[in-house]
């Protein structure tokens, strides 16, 4: 039987002695097979543990979901701004998103759209009309609220993108003066997260 059968693992027999210069470097091989696991062994790293940062994906939001959001965080669009109502009729305009008041009691209408839509020019455009020309049920509606009615209302519209035609039409349109907002939504480990960038116009 040969000496490698005898063995049982590779190695050189027990009690010979190794070939010329083998014997100074057999520790190599021999030693850090037990001490050292393999490279291949190690649990491989996340992309996001090599980048030092957390990947996010976009999100799918419905305007239920976006009407819970600015209801519950109001001041996400600007400082001091809380909401008042949502989704106010006003016929024959359809509803008002959510209606707000800023820091300076003034009144704001809040429409936005889950899509990019040129749509939602016209409408905002619809509400604020209603707004003005209904002052007198409106101050009825919220006298419980500190408004100053003596101010022209506000309007902000949000969408993830305006197209080029609201692009156009947003200058030639004033009064009233229109606060674009886009937002980026987002998931994250909690959820949905979700990003408001003020758009600022020439």
């Amino acid at each position: 039987m040969s000496d490698i059968d005898q063995d049982g693992d590779g190695g050189a027999p027990q009690g010979k002695p190794l070939g010329r210069g083998l014997e100074d470097i057999s520790h190599l091989f021999l030693s850090q097979r037990a001490e050292k696991p393999a490279v291949n062994d190690r649990p491989p790293a996340s992309p996001a543990a090599k980048a030092g940062v957390t990947l996010l994906k976009p999100a799918s939001v419905t305007k239920e979901w976006l009407t819970t959001v600015l209801t519950e965080f109001g001041d996400a669009l600007e400082d001091g701004l809380r909401t008042i109502d949502v989704n106010v009729s006003c016929y024959p305009c359809g509803e008002i998103d959510v209606l707000a008041v800023d820091r300076a009691s003034r009144l704001a209408i809040v429409d936005f759209d889950a899509a990019t839509s040129d749509d939602l020019l016209l409408r905002g455009l619809g509400h604020f009309d209603w707004l003005v020309h209904n002052m007198p049920n409106v101050r009825r509606m919220y006298r419980e609220q500190n408004i100053n009615m003596a101010l022209q209302p506000r309007l902000f519209l949000l969408a993830p993108q305006f197209s080029s035609r609201i692009n156009c039409a947003a200058r030639h349109v004033t009064p009233p003066s229109i606060d674009w907002v886009r937002y980026v939504a987002v998931d994250a480990r909690t959820g949905p997260g979700i990003l408001f960038e003020p758009v600022a116009r020439e």
